[in-house]
């Protein structure tokens, strides 16, 4: 029979490498999450400019010449609600040290390297206080003031003046504070869908020749033949990585509300494929993903944001699209298709569900 104090002593010596164990496995985990975070570009600078607005190139859509501006009088509706928004500073930017904005662009770079609109907007709120986590769609198509530049569309603004210029927008127009934000272009989005084996969609026959022509533009970007990767007609699909940012980027079928669902079906499948990656296939994706990942969030807040994830999973999940219904009209500008919006019934929707603000 073992003695109390043999006993005593073996318990200390297990306790000790079951501890050691323990801390091994945690320096193990902080070195791997540590390892993934220095190949993201993290960026300390957002206050660039991009390109002039006379050198802004019009989308494909506001080259019809057969479509005419909207009336004169509900033009200058619209911008009079933009100036009284932007200049009568009625309502103060929230800033509630319980809720972290991270704003999440997807921009339409046709080039590595290059400078294009924000093709996606979404805020994600991560709100301590009230435990929900709020992801708010911007749609792209919204008429509004950019800071230091003139009235346009919201998407112009990352064209413009980048990150820092697209949140600074955001910040006066919608009257919330953003200042943090992470950014993919087209070729991360494409890099993704091929990792995860493609995605199954089913392709009208309207959406065929739109898919095909944004095909055909990044072969021809890429130096391939322009034929490669084409759809021949209708019907079910596993869409490769090309043929799945042709789908999400149509913009000619429906509204843009209809494109946003579009989107979300496909970050919903993508979210599935992820799941069912093996560790060795998953860590090959984060390699090759993450060099093309751009933030100005720090090392530590990143790290911190990983290790709070098993707790944000137990937040409620919201989701908002701005504008909110009834709150808009659709409207043509200096040729462009854009959504006039009611601000202040769209700056009270979103203080509600980001803040939980009546």
């Amino acid at each position: 029979m073992l003695k109390r104090g043999s006993i005593r002593k073996i318990l200390l010596i297990s306790g000790a490498l079951f501890i050691s164990v323990l801390l091994i496995i945690a320096i193990s985990v902080f070195f791997i999450i540590r390892s993934y975070i220095k190949k993201i570009n993290i960026v300390s600078a957002v206050e660039e400019t991009y390109i002039d607005e006379e050198e802004l190139e019009p989308e494909p859509e506001d080259l019809f010449a057969d479509i005419t501006d909207s009336p004169k009088e509900e033009i200058d509706l619209i911008e009079e609600r933009i100036r009284k928004n932007m200049e009568d500073n009625q309502t103060p930017i929230v800033n509630d040290d319980d809720v972290t904005n991270i704003l999440l662009i997807g921009s339409d770079t046709r080039k590595k390297g290059g400078f294009g609109r924000s093709d996606a907007m979404i805020i994600v709120s991560i709100n301590k206080r009230n435990k929900t986590i709020t992801a708010t769609s911007i749609l792209r198509d919204i008429y509004l003031k950019i800071p230091g530049k003139k009235n346009n569309r919201i998407n112009a603004a990352y064209a413009l003046g980048g990150a820092g210029l697209l949140m600074d927008t955001i910040e006066k127009n919608f009257k919330i504070k953003v200042d943090r934000f992470v950014s993919v272009d087209f070729y991360a989005f494409i890099e993704i869908v091929d990792a995860v084996g493609g995605i199954k969609l089913d392709v009208t026959d309207k959406e065929v020749p739109i898919i095909n022509n944004y095909v055909e533009e990044l072969n021809r970007l890429n130096g391939q033949d322009e034929a490669l990767d084409k759809l021949t007609g209708p019907g079910s699909y596993l869409l490769n990585g090309k043929q799945t940012l042709g789908y999400v980027r149509n913009r000619y079928i429906g509204t843009d509300f209809a494109r946003t669902a579009r989107q979300r079906e496909v970050l919903e499948k993508i979210f599935n494929g992820v799941k069912g990656l093996s560790i060795t296939r998953l860590n090959g994706l984060m390699n090759e993903i993450l060099p093309e990942v751009t933030t100005n969030l720090t090392e530590g807040e990143i790290f911190s944001l990983i290790l709070s994830l098993p707790t944000y999973a137990l937040y409620d999940l919201q989701q908002l699209t701005v504008p909110v219904s009834n709150s808009y009209k659709n409207l043509r500008i200096n040729n462009m298709a854009v959504l006039g919006i009611d601000f202040e019934k769209n700056i009270k929707e979103i203080r509600s569900k980001i803040y939980g603000a009546e």
